[in-house]
């Protein structure tokens, strides 16, 4: 679930994720929106959540 992805990027422990693009070029980040970005998700709620956090990041960005 997204929870799941997200989870370990929040708080004073937060960790990186090693994500890939489509051409091989990996990046590492804690950025939930950067991640949401690249995964893909079948479910309309999820889609929804994802345009969200899209949304606020464009709005009012990281903090």
């Amino acid at each position: 679930s997204i929870a799941d992805v997200i989870r370990t990027c929040l708080g004073p422990r937060a960790m990186l994720k090693m994500l890939m693009d489509p051409m091989g070029g990996i990046c590492m980040t804690n950025d939930g929106n950067a991640i949401l970005r690249e995964i893909t998700v079948q479910h309309p709620a999820a889609k929804s959540l994802i345009e969200v956090a899209r949304t606020q990041d464009e709005e009012v960005g990281d903090g």
